[in-house]
């Protein structure tokens, strides 16, 4: 899984830290306003041959209503680089738990990439809040250039049916690569949005 060009320290680094993604709340009624994203923490670690993992924590807020069985989290695999060319990147889940505990996950595959769904089909939630965990790999994250190198990532992901009220994101880099930082950025907002609602 972790193949990849290798990074080198000496060579300048640019990372443009996460694009977190706000999502159109358009579901009507009580028991959907309840439900939401309380918090969505991410932890992504950087090695040395450019393939990344990534921990995500999502504490949701769930009454029933389209959260009954867990959550859902989707993950592009297909993109189109600057010049139109078809690429693709690996997704591998390394594991899923709810509260602490290990959580029973199953994926579908989708026009442009990956859906993990956390949760059993036959548990039903009872309203309240829960904390997910979703750790996985994935590698072809990052972009070679003449002078620097580049990791974009899109801290939470879009297509949330759900407010996300709060995200952080901290990125662990191969040793001796931070002296070479030559520039970070972040957005808040949707898709393509150039916010800065973030510290």
């Amino acid at each position: 899984m972790r193949s990849g060009k290798r990074i080198k320290p000496e060579i300048l680094f640019v990372f443009f830290a996460c694009v977190v993604s706000a999502v159109i709340f358009v579901h009507s009624g009580a028991a959907a306003a309840a439900e939401k994203i309380l918090s969505f923490d991410s932890s992504v670690k950087v090695y040395p041959d450019s393939s990344l993992e990534v921990r995500e924590n999502i504490r949701v807020a769930a009454s029933g209503d389209r959260i009954k069985r867990g959550i859902y989290r989707d993950f592009p695999t297909r993109y189109k680089d600057k010049r139109g060319n078809n690429y693709q990147v690996d997704f591998q889940v390394i594991s899923a738990s709810r509260d602490g505990r290990p959580e029973s996950y199953r994926l579908e595959r989708r026009s442009n990439g990956v859906r993990v769904y956390l949760g059993k089909s036959n548990i039903y939630l009872s309203p309240g809040e829960y904390d997910y965990t979703l750790v996985y790999r994935t590698n072809r994250q990052l972009g070679f250039f003449k002078d620097f190198d580049e990791l974009y990532w899109n801290v939470t992901g879009n297509g949330w049916d759900f407010p996300i009220e709060r995200a952080s994101a901290v990125v662990d880099l191969p040793q001796g690569a931070e002296g070479h930082i030559r520039e970070s950025d972040a957005y808040t907002g949707y898709s393509g949005s150039k916010g800065r609602d973030l510290r």
